[in-house]
């Protein structure tokens, strides 16, 4: 395990979090991981979503020529500040402040036409299947019976406790 101590940006949460996600990737437990296309999946089961240009950029500045990273060098792009590498994660208070903001009868729902919407014309946008994908998880798991409407609060809910290993 990583010592504490040598990552003050993370907290022992984050340090165990991360420890074991690279230990998951490393499969020949060699104690370093390729870059290409490792690193790429490492950093998105860890909860980011980087572009191409992102990922390029990361690899560019940390790869000496190896083609591997190892576990010390992986944390430190995970703590690094300057630049900042890893995003946030988005709490559920605001999410459910984002879904009031289209909630304009302050009934804490919305309408299966308005979440379609937020979806696909708004912000990052879903196509199609993708959109699909989201409605349908989404009536499956909120929609309130014999209603067009589904309770945002708890979307947010289903969303924060699903298996992000699992398809919409």
């Amino acid at each position: 395990m990583a010592d504490p101590a040598e990552h003050e940006a993370l907290t022992q949460n984050e340090l165990a979090k991360l420890t074991e996600a690279f230990s998951i990737w490393d499969k020949n437990e060699q104690g370093f991981i390729k870059f290409d296309p490792d690193f790429q999946l490492l950093w998105r089961s860890i909860g980011q979503n980087p572009t191409e240009a992102e990922i390029k950029e990361i690899i560019a500045d940390h790869d000496k020529g190896t083609g591997y990273f190892d576990q010390e060098l992986f944390l430190k792009i995970c703590e690094s500040d300057n630049p900042r590498y890893m995003k946030d994660n988005i709490r559920p208070e605001q999410l459910i402040e984002a879904f009031k903001t289209f909630d304009k009868d302050g009934k804490g729902t919305l309408t299966v036409g308005q979440l379609r919407y937020l979806m696909q014309c708004l912000g990052d946008t879903l196509d199609d299947e993708e959109a699909d994908g989201f409605i349908n998880f989404v009536v499956k798991e909120c929609k309130l019976e014999d209603s067009d409407e589904i309770p945002y609060e708890e979307i947010v809910e289903k969303l924060i406790n699903r298996d992000p290993g699992l398809a919409v």
